[in-house]
C-alpha cells in the first residue's frame, strides 16, 4: 500500500472510493508512527502523538558541502524562532553527525563533536562552540612529562594548566612545556608536555578544538 494524493478524486462514489480512504488514513498512521506513539495506541501512557525518538535529516553532509562540511551550510535562519539542526561533519576524528543550534538572529553553536565524552580520572569531553576539552592526573619525575591526549585535538591548541596534586615545599612550579610532545600525525595534537621542578603527581588539563 502506499499514499495516494487526491483520494477522494469527486469523479469516483465515496462508496466505491472508501477503501483508498481507509489505505490513505493507514498510510498516514503509518508514517505518524515514525518516532511517535502511534494514533492507535489505547494504552494512554504515554498519551498518542508524544515523541518516542526524533530523527533529523542533516541540512548538509560532507558530500554536499566537501570536503568536511566545516563550516556547515544547506539552513536559513527564521527571525523570532529557534531551530535546532543535524548536519553531517568529518573534522578528521570521525566521518558522523552533530548537533547544532540555530537563533532566530543567525547565531550558529555546535553542540556536539563526532566523538563519545570519556568521563572518568582521566576523560575528554565538548563543549558548545565545539571545543574540546581534555583533563587527567601524571606523575611528574621532577623534569618533562608526556602526558597523551584522552581525545586528539584536530584544529587547535588554546591553553593547558596543570597543579600538583599536594602542596609540599618541594613542589615548586609546573608548566606547559609545549602544545605537544613527538610531531603529531595529521597535525593532531595527541600529546602533552609538562615541565616539573619535583617529582610528584599533578592534576593537568588542555583545551582545543
Amino acid at each position: 500500500m502506499s499514499y495516494q494524493p487526491g483520494i477522494p478524486t469527486g469523479t469516483v462514489p465515496l462508496n466505491e472510493d472508501y477503501l483508498n480512504l481507509q489505505n490513505n488514513f493507514t498510510q498516514i498512521n503509518t508514517q505518524f508512527e515514525v518516532d511517535h506513539v502511534p494514533l492507535t495506541s489505547t494504552s494512554g501512557t504515554p498519551p498518542n502523538g508524544y515523541h518516542k525518538a526524533l530523527h533529523l535529516v542533516p541540512v548538509s553532509t560532507v558530500a554536499s558541502n566537501a570536503p568536511k562540511n566545516q563550516p556547515i551550510n544547506g539552513y536559513t535562519s527564521t527571525g523570532g524562532y529557534g531551530q535546532v539542526l543535524s548536519a553531517q561533519i568529518n573534522d578528521d576524528i570521525a566521518t558522523d553527525e552533530a548537533l547544532y543550534f540555530l537563533s532566530g538572529g543567525g547565531l550558529l553553536t555546535q553542540m556536539t563533536r563526532n566523538f563519545q565524552p570519556t568521563i572518568g580520572t582521566e576523560g575528554a569531553t565538548m563543549l558548545p562552540g565545539g571545543l574540546i576539552l581534555n583533563w587527567g592526573v601524571a606523575t611528574s619525575t621532577g623534569a618533562t612529562t608526556f602526558v597523551n591526549l584522552t581525545q586528539k585535538l584536530p584544529g587547535n591548541f588554546f591553553n593547558a594548566q596543570a597543579t600538583f596534586q599536594n602542596g609540599s615545599a618541594a613542589n615548586r612550579s609546573i608548566c606547559c612545556q609545549t602544545a605537544a610532545g613527538p610531531a603529531p600525525a595529521m597535525g593532531f595534537i595527541t600529546q602533552l608536555a609538562f615541565l616539573s621542578s619535583s617529582s610528584s603527581k599533578f592534576f593537568w588539563w588542555a583545551i582545543g578544538n
